[in-house]
């Protein structure tokens, strides 16, 4: 068993980037080794395998600056072990560059020949000494490539997002989403109030805050635990779940005894808060074509103390009301994305997007947008939401549908107990809510709240 954390973030590394896994799923594997490390060196492999993805553009650009060999000609292994030392080098002012070197010299050593151990030697001891003079692209004569470079983008991205939002707003957008987030839940209500979780959560992190937008989220930092290991976990009293992501069912505003339909339901995080608002009272049918997920969200809602969900596995867009007993009163999907919105949490998803992904899920959201439309009961509600700020994912793909179902508008005038009067804010005057990582320090999220008529 391998307990290096270095050599265990290299492993996890290539396990991504062989495969077509998210990083999670990578993590995940890689689960047992982990659990061996100590404390400290369970962070150290977090950090690493986090960091090389959040920098790795940045990293790069040095690599390129020092290697003999051209880049596109470097092996993966020899590639992965020099974005390892030198994200430690360039980011990580505890561990000594001698450190840094050393240790990824012996692990390639293992795992090469002395040829490829000497080059990668030779690489990180010119870079350590010389990569803060290393000069960025010219920020006026190529604005993408300065972003691309500065605050580890694709090129892609940088240009979409200059073009849509300016340079200045594009850059801030992009060194935000190079920060660490404070890691937030959300507060059971069925089990706790958030007052008294808060206090009890005082006694194992730090910076305990609670959510401005979110009425039942709390974020906080520096756990002494892993989070599945805090007591407050184990008798189900919170779930993790991201600020803007706890606003989209607030959107929703489902009430207690009705009948609704999480279309997209996934792991359930949305599902979970959907029954809280409902005080555990009505049916929650909670659909997604992945059974494995339905089967992780079935043990979080034991572990909730939620017993008015059934899960339901189907393709959405082979599905209709024949498949359900009813037509319900209210729909949330949260459709699948680019994830170009929750990259401060997922570095990983950058580097396997492209602008093509962006077309081709924007064309499945339609889609699913209006089968999902077809199971809302007159005068009932759908929620429309994704977890991306671009356009082609968001207003578009609303404004297709709405050409199209005469019998559904933009519900902009509702009213709940479970709206916080701030969420106001973050809702544009088309009615659509968008949130933004460096503008409310949340993930990047889109809904749209749209009413079916009712039969006259």
């Amino acid at each position: 068993m391998i307990k290096d954390p270095r050599h265990i973030a290299l492993n996890i590394l290539l396990f991504w980037h062989k495969t077509s896994h998210p990083l999670d799923k990578s993590l995940e594997s890689y689960s047992e080794e982990i659990s061996f490390l100590s404390k400290n060196d369970r962070s150290l492999c977090n950090a690493l395998v986090f960091g090389v993805l959040r920098q790795r553009e940045s990293i790069d650009w040095i690599i390129r600056a020092f290697s003999n060999t051209p880049f596109e000609k470097i092996d993966i292994k020899p590639l992965y072990l020099l974005r390892i030392a030198l994200f430690q080098i360039m980011y990580m002012d505890r561990i000594p560059v001698f450190a840094a070197i050393n240790t990824t010299i012996n692990i390639a050593k293992k795992l090469s020949d002395k040829k490829t151990a000497g080059y990668i030697n030779a690489v990180l001891r010119t870079a350590a000494e010389n990569f803060s003079k290393v000069s960025l692209p010219d920020a006026k004569d190529n604005a993408p490539k300065f972003i691309s470079v500065k605050f580890s983008m694709p090129l892609w991205l940088s240009k979409k997002w200059i073009q849509t939002y300016g340079f200045e707003p594009a850059r801030s957008l992009c060194q935000q989403i190079n920060t660490i987030p404070q890691i937030t839940l959300r507060t059971n209500t069925l089990k706790v109030d958030r007052k008294s979780l808060s206090k009890r959560l005082s006694l194992v992190a730090k910076n305990i805050q609670q959510t401005d937008y979110a009425n039942q989220g709390i974020s906080f930092s520096n756990p002494t635990l892993p989070i599945h290991e805090f007591e407050t976990f184990k008798l189900g009293l919170f779930q993790i779940q991201d600020e803007a992501a706890q606003i989209i069912t607030q959107l929703l505003a489902p009430e207690p005894g009705e009948k609704i339909l999480d279309a997209c339901a996934g792991l359930g995080g949305k599902t979970g808060h959907i029954a809280q608002l409902m005080k555990n009272k009505g049916i929650i049918i909670a659909a997604d074509v992945e059974t494995k997920k339905l089967e992780s969200l079935q043990l979080e809602s034991k572990r909730l103390g939620i017993d008015i969900i059934q899960t339901k596995p189907i393709n959405l867009l082979k599905t209709s009301i024949k498949d359900f007993d009813f037509y319900f009163d209210r729909v949330l999907m949260d459709a699948p994305c680019t994830g170009l919105g929750v990259m401060r949490r997922n570095p990983d998803t950058k580097w396997k997007r492209s602008k093509k992904d962006i077309e081709r899920l924007a064309a499945k959201q339609k889609k699913m947008l209006n089968a999902a439309a077809n199971l809302v009961k007159p005068g009932g509600i759908l929620v429309y939401a994704v977890c991306s700020c671009e356009r082609e994912e968001n207003e578009e793909v609303i404004h297709r549908f709405l050409d199209k179902r005469k019998d559904f508008s933009i519900d902009k005038d509702f009213k709940s107990d479970n709206y916080s009067s701030l969420m106001t804010q973050l809702i544009s005057r088309d009615g659509f809510l968008k949130t933004y990582p460096e503008a409310n320090n949340m993930d990047g999220f889109f809904a749209a709240r749209l009413k079916r008529k009712s039969k006259s």
